[in-house]
């Protein structure tokens, strides 16, 4: 199977148990966690890939905020601010904290993989004790922050159920953060989360009006909580929502409006090199298996945001006959 994880003719192609596009690329099952997690906790997903014996994948994976990653199975390769580092997790799973990223982070995964993505809220680190969201930029570090030393919850470890692993995950997590019991976060980063999702091309001059805060209030808070500061973070919500919708996991009838962000598609261009060092066409005609499965569980969570999705009803990417459960 060639770096990017598409497969030769004579190759059996990836299988995925957690969902795909309806182009048949692999996605997770993902979620909005309960009402009592939300402060903490935006998503919780799993994702089951199996690969053709000796396949690999070489993508790569940008988030905003810090993502607790649960890996079973295959070795992972990143290429983080610390160099590059390879994760052995074998049978028994490793827990890796992605720390949040200003780029897109080149990871290689060799071979049939089992994860649980847990996509925190920019309140996460500060509230638990953890480390300077701006120290840990673009950085791995090889650590459970929410159990400690004591290895992964047994809820966590992979099931053939995606659902019932989903469930327990969750419930697993909810029994380790009712230990620490956090305060809850400042209601500033809330609004501003909503402001990315709905409007990041919105005046921060009119939001810091709109909420009675000075600019300088909001330049603190944000960047000791997101790790950058609130013009970046704008900026990188824009190339995420174009990247979603350049790797078919966005509301389609949304793609002009996305366009309309930029001044032109040269301005368009020089984003998606910056964040993902690739042109919009090598993303819309690549596979991306890695990337796209982060982009569709934050443009799920945006869709919520912006409440096109309610209920049972699945995002129109998804293919209905590949989901979890059906025949």
């Amino acid at each position: 199977m060639p770096a990017s994880g598409k497969a030769d003719a004579d190759v059996p192609p990836i299988r995925s148990h957690t969902g795909s596009t309806r182009q048949g690329m692999p996605l997770a099952l993902n979620r909005a966690p309960g009402e009592d997690l939300q402060d903490w906790i935006m998503r919780i997903g799993v994702t089951s890939v199996d690969m053709p014996e000796g396949a690999s994948i070489e993508c790569m994976s940008l988030c905003e905020h810090p993502v607790i990653r649960m890996i079973y199975g295959a070795k992972w390769t990143a290429w983080t601010a610390d160099g590059k580092i390879e994760y052995e997790p074998g049978d028994k799973g490793l827990v890796l904290y992605f720390g949040p990223e200003t780029r897109a982070m080149n990871l290689r995964v060799d071979g049939s993989f089992r994860v649980v993505s847990i996509n925190c809220t920019s309140a996460f680190a500060t509230n638990f004790g953890l480390p300077d969201p701006r120290e840990t930029l673009d950085r791995i570090l090889p650590f459970d922050p929410v159990s400690g030393l004591q290895g992964i919850a047994e809820g966590h470890h992979p099931q053939d159920d995606p659902h019932a692993w989903l469930d327990a995950s969750e419930h697993a997590l909810r029994e380790s953060l009712r230990v620490g019991r956090p305060d809850r976060p400042h209601d500033l980063l809330d609004a501003f989360e909503h402001l990315t999702l709905t409007d990041p091309a919105a005046s921060l001059s009119d939001f810091a009006e709109r909420l009675d805060i000075t600019p300088r209030t909001l330049e603190r808070t944000i960047s000791r909580n997101w790790g950058v500061t609130p013009k970046f973070a704008l900026r990188r919500a824009r190339a995420l929502d174009m990247a979603a919708a350049l790797l078919g996991v966005a509301d389609a009838s949304e793609e002009p409006e996305l366009r309309l962000r930029y001044f032109d598609q040269s301005h368009m261009t020089r984003e998606m090199r910056h964040f993902f060092d690739h042109t919009p066409g090598a993303m819309q005609t690549g596979d991306c298996p890695l990337l796209r499965i982060t982009m569709e569980i934050r443009q799920s969570r945006r869709l919520e945001a912006i409440a096109k999705l309610a209920g049972s009803e699945k995002p129109s990417w998804r293919d209905p006959s590949a989901e979890p459960g059906t025949d």
